[in-house]
């Protein structure tokens, strides 16, 4: 179950001139149309330091997952989310490479949004297999709908999220911890059309079990999660996302005891319909 832990949202410097005069405010409500298609790809490369020399696993998930809204209770917007393809692999020095398709994919997301963004998960799509690692799905929610302020605000305003998210699938469970601080940097122009560049620096710690070919596996990592979002005021949808993992740490792995890793790699987003 994934859900956020902290909904403060913190104004700070404003200036005199705001994004956008007489538009929609940042929040979000059913959209219009009330559906919407993204695609997410995600990338990871993971180097070992073992004690037989340097080691490094590489892999990548592609998801496209379409999206259904309708207003809700308490003045919430539910979303169902179906993942309409997936494709996946990883490549293990120890274990070669594995690969993974729809039908590895089982479930729906399922998700309440307030006007900031993420309130409730109810359902969370699960890959299963040895790929599972590489999957974005714990994430995609807040992937998804970041938090936003709930109104209008200025160019230079900032605002504070935590959140925490967990997952516990068949051969692989893992624990995280993201602390975001969202600044709006402007408009920009992208096909015509007027976008928010809102820039994303964020914080995170992860902790992770895995059992891969009978290896028990513990990973703890912390480091960053840096990037931007494009928001489109009219529509109340991210457009475009973009952020870079760069995180550091130690995996445990049977005989071959505790061994230091780095983590990096992008997560792209984007509206695809």
């Amino acid at each position: 179950m994934t859900r956020t832990t902290l909904l403060t949202i913190i104004a700070a410097t404003a200036t005199a001139a705001c994004v956008r005069t007489g538009g929609p405010p940042f929040s979000y409500a059913v959209p219009s149309p009330a559906n919407a298609v993204y695609q997410v790809d995600d990338s990871m490369s993971i180097e070992i330091d073992a004690p037989t020399g340097g080691m490094a696993i590489t892999g990548a998930g592609s998801v496209t997952m379409a999206l259904a809204f309708q207003a809700d209770r308490d003045g919430l917007v539910y979303v169902e989310g179906t993942v309409e393809a997936f494709e996946g692999f990883m490549t293990n020095p120890m274990m070669g490479t594995r690969t993974a398709d729809l039908d590895d994919v089982s479930g729906n997301l399922a998700v309440f949004i307030s006007r900031q963004g993420v309130e409730e998960i109810a359902l969370v799509p699960v890959l299963s297999g040895p790929v599972a690692q590489m999957s974005s799905f714990p994430a995609m929610a807040f992937l998804l709908f970041p938090r936003m302020p709930g109104g209008d605000v200025d160019t230079g305003a900032t605002w504070v999220d935590t959140m925490t998210a967990s997952t516990d699938a068949d051969e692989w469970s893992t624990s995280s911890t993201t602390i975001s601080t969202y600044t709006v940097v402007g408009d920009t122009l992208v096909d015509g059309r007027t976008l928010v560049h809102i820039a994303v620096a964020t914080e995170i710690t992860t902790e992770t079990e895995a059992d891969q070919g009978g290896m028990s596996i513990t990973q703890n990592t912390a480091g960053s999660a840096d990037g931007f979002f494009l928001w489109d005021p009219e529509r109340g949808l991210v457009v475009q996302a973009e952020y870079e993992r760069d995180v550091e740490g130690t995996m445990s792995a049977g005989n071959m005891g505790t061994m230091g890793m780095a983590v990096t790699g992008p997560t792209r987003l984007r509206l695809a319909g």
